[in-house]
């Protein structure tokens, strides 16, 4: 068995023309993680090494594969770690995902103790998005414990380890009838019996984990694992107040039910919990504004006690009039002018492209037609940057090289389109590619009204420069606007939107991480081209060069495309929070 100074030298000799492995920074009876650094622009990547003595094992390999087409299958949701390649030479197997600066909960709970209710919920809620997005796409966690939730140095949750996860639709035959796996702490009832477990169970492991935030110890313990399986099979669990009676009892009932051993009593969906965590941390903020002055429902003092109140207030008066007069101040120190918050760059420059500013704000979202399936609203987005430019072949290449993804195809009016057109937009990438790219670059995909609100501000225009027709302001059907197919993504200054970014009409297609409601017609049409399709389909926007009619650039349009596919037609552009 190597030792880790060996598995760190071997790693190197693997992946050292393109990362430096700089140190250990974690692992276990599995493998090891190290921390690496890609040789040319910096980025800083985690390499986990499945331990030598299990790589002859065909079944743990093939965990180990599963791990990686897991995670990439989830790529793209902010709570979850990002896997960019996979790769085996002479017998070492390693993963290179996201590397996450921070701690994970369980060095935090050791650290601390134990933390406050509303911290509490809040790492909890993030981590119930990350599952709700996991479940939707048929990936159950199995491993859930405060190990693999990690925390980043702005307090974001990501989850980590999804090497036992199982898809709950697609047979692996990696787990044998009645096999358990997971972490007895942590592990449900139905996971302890060895069946089947569905997302149920791993909102049962949520809650130990949560039970153990909000008290410092787990719910069931034990001197040894079969007192601990009794335990989680048929003692009720105690409520956290019986161990911190200051926990809220909102936040003890949240916690009890995902305890249930009946998964049918528990919640039924992440998304369920996540609702009810929103509210339980929104309602205290709600009552405390309600007692501020201005607010129409605070607390009523008795007439009873309400004199003993305005004598103390008599009181008081008077001794801070008779100090003011009596005592004189050496030194009239100035007021302090209120701080101003920092305005926001209107634009800001990253290593794959310069980004525009899109205020936070009201805008009108939808199209006004008459019995349009995407009415028109009035829709609030906080500030947010959003590239200037669809993402250009040279700055995907980057991503490709180095992360380890393939190059798109070059579409079929160019073999050589990628290779040579670099300042031209990148096409023939999968959404979960799109992902990944804006993952690696420190961004992340526009839902659909993000990506409207940059196109046509806030003035209900119908395209980026205004309502009149194109007339050169974009790249469309035929060659008239100098461009028979795809033209650089730098191009048409003159079609640019309110907020400064080009070709939102026109060029290509756009995708976003908004569900494109999918029909059985649309369906049945995309099968001729695509046999694998799915009914999982995701909003494109924006148009591109074979628009025929001019319509099609319009900004609320929207095209569904599905998720397993990639088109010569749609490109991307990525956003990113902004931040005061």
């Amino acid at each position: 068995m190597a030792t880790r100074d060996q598995a760190q030298t071997q790693l190197a000799a693997v992946i050292g023309d393109k990362y430096e492995v700089l140190e250990w920074i974690g692992g276990g009876g599995m493998g090891e993680v190290f921390l690496a650094r890609h040789r040319v622009h910096g980025g800083r990547f985690a390499v986990k090494v499945l331990a030598d003595h299990l790589a002859g094992e065909r079944e743990i390999v093939d965990r180990f594969l599963q791990e990686a087409r897991t995670a990439a299958s989830l790529s793209g949701h902010p709570n979850i770690v990002s896997i960019f390649d996979v790769g085996e030479s002479g017998g070492l197997h390693y993963l290179i995902m996201q590397y996450v600066e921070g701690e994970d909960l369980a060095a935090l709970l050791k650290r601390q103790g134990k933390l406050s209710p509303t911290r509490a919920a809040a790492i909890m809620g993030q981590a119930a998005e990350a599952l709700e997005w996991a479940h939707a796409r048929g990936v159950v966690h199995r491993d859930l414990k405060p190990a693999n939730i990690r925390l980043d140095t702005s307090g974001r949750v990501i989850l980590l380890d999804f090497g036992i996860a199982k898809a709950t639709d697609v047979p692996t035959g990696l787990t044998r009838t009645g096999e358990r796996l997971g972490t007895p702490f942590y592990m449900s009832p139905e996971q302890l019996r060895g069946e089947t477990c569905d997302a149920r169970s791993d909102l049962y492991s949520l809650g130990v984990a949560w039970f153990e935030v909000l008290t410092g110890t787990k719910p069931f313990t034990g001197d040894n694992y079969y007192a601990m399986e009794h335990a989680h099979l048929n003692t009720p669990a105690p409520s956290p107040a019986q161990i911190d009676p200051s926990i809220p009892p909102e936040h003890c009932r949240m916690v009890l039910r995902l305890l249930e051993k009946d998964p049918a009593q528990r919640y039924q969906s992440a998304s369920e919990l996540a609702a009810e965590l929103k509210a339980a941390v929104e309602a205290p903020r709600a009552a405390y504004q309600a007692t501020t002055p201005g607010g129409d429902s605070g607390p009523r003092l008795s007439h009873s006690k309400t004199w003993l109140y305005a004598i103390v207030g008599v009181v008081l008066a008077v001794v801070l009039a008779v100090v003011a007069i009596g005592f004189v101040l050496p030194v009239q120190r100035p007021v302090e002018p209120p701080v101003e918050p920092q305005a926001l760059a209107g634009q800001i420059e990253t290593p794959t492209g310069p980004m525009r500013l899109v205020p936070a704000g009201n805008f009108t979202f939808g199209d006004a037609a008459e019995g349009s399936p995407n009415p028109p609203r009035s829709v609030f987005l906080p500030a947010f940057y959003i590239d200037a430019t669809e993402v250009s072949n040279a700055a995907y290449k980057q991503f490709c090289d180095a992360t380890g993804y393939r190059y798109p195809e070059s579409p079929p009016w160019d073999r050589d389109y990628f290779a040579s057109k670099p300042n031209y937009p990148v096409v023939n990438v999968t959404l979960t590619e799109a992902r990944a790219y804006a993952n690696w670059a420190g961004k992340r995909l526009p839902s659909e009204e993000e990506w409207e609100k940059a196109a046509r501000g806030v003035d209900g225009r119908l395209y980026p420069w205004g309502s009149e027709p194109p007339d050169r302001k974009a790249n469309l059907a035929g060659a008239d606007d100098g461009f028979e197919f795809a033209a650089p993504v730098d191009s048409f200054p003159g079609g640019a939107s309110p907020h400064g970014a080009r070709h939102m009409a026109g060029n290509v297609w756009e995708w976003t991480v908004t569900p494109y409601p999918v029909s059985r017609a649309e369906i049945a049409d995309m099968k001729a081209q695509l046999p694998s399709v799915g009914s999982a389909w995701y909003v494109a926007k924006g148009g591109s060069f074979a628009g025929t009619d001019a319509a099609w650039a319009r900004a609320f349009v929207r095209q569904g495309f599905p998720v397993s596919g990639s088109s010569p037609f749609i490109g991307l552009r990525c956003v990113r929070d902004a931040k005061q």
